[in-house]
């Protein structure tokens, strides 16, 4: 009877995990690739279609930057090197000046979030070492389920065929009405005092003109 050959197992391909390099250049472990939605803050990311909303409207973002939103939100509360974030974005181009074109994606991203550097809520940057994502992630195939903590805000709208107008416009309009009310009650009060200035004027022309007169009269009398 022949012995049982052991065959070498087969390493399996995991299609679900991504292996990034730490700062020294070597492969990290697998990092298992999250649910296709990530939901936070006020923000919803389709990792899938690559697509950015913001309380249910789109966000347009180039595809750079949600790449690097993709990074740092696999990896939020960790910290992303600037190598990290370079072999993420570039894989295949050597760079340069490695800092600025990171500093310049990580800027854009900022301004796509709404972010701030000085006071950061999303992407905190580490001196001398890389990013971290600051807010909480949470990650869901079904994007009503990836509720986060912070109030999703549905903007008000107006029915179709409605003749009612939103609050916000009714206050824009009221303002408008006010500016446009005191505009014309201070025009007719310049009207007012700049008629009076001159009946005033006039009145006092004639004034002088008729002493004008009289002396001249008194003049021509005693000369006489």
């Amino acid at each position: 009877m022949r012995p049982a050959v052991k065959r070498p197992r087969k390493m399996s391909s995991q299609p679900n995990a991504i292996a990034l390099l730490d700062s020294q250049g070597s492969v990290q472990g697998p990092h298992a690739v999250p649910a296709r939605y990530a939901r936070f803050g006020a923000f919803l990311a389709d990792l899938e279609r690559t697509e950015l909303y913001q309380n249910g409207r789109r966000v347009k973002v180039q595809a750079k930057l949600f790449q690097a939103l993709e990074l740092l939100l696999k990896r939020a509360g960790d910290v992303v090197t600037r190598e990290e974030v370079r072999c993420h974005l570039w894989p295949d181009t050597f760079l340069t000046n490695l800092d600025a074109n990171v500093n310049t994606t990580m800027n854009k991203l900022r301004q796509v979030l709404g972010d701030s550097p000085e006071s950061p809520l999303y992407i905190e940057t580490i001196p001398r070492r890389g990013y971290s994502f600051l807010a909480a992630v949470k990650f869901s195939d079904n994007p009503s389920d990836a509720a986060s903590e912070m109030p999703y805000h549905e903007l008000s709208t107006v029915p179709d065929g409605s003749g009612l107008w939103s609050r916000q416009r009714f206050h824009v309009f009221a303002r408008v009405v006010s500016l446009l009310f005191g505009g014309m009650l201070l025009g007719a009060l310049l009207t007012f005092v700049w008629f009076f200035s001159q009946a005033k004027y006039r009145h006092a022309s004639r004034g002088a003109s008729a002493s004008i007169s009289v002396a001249r009269s008194d003049f021509v009398r005693s000369s006489v």
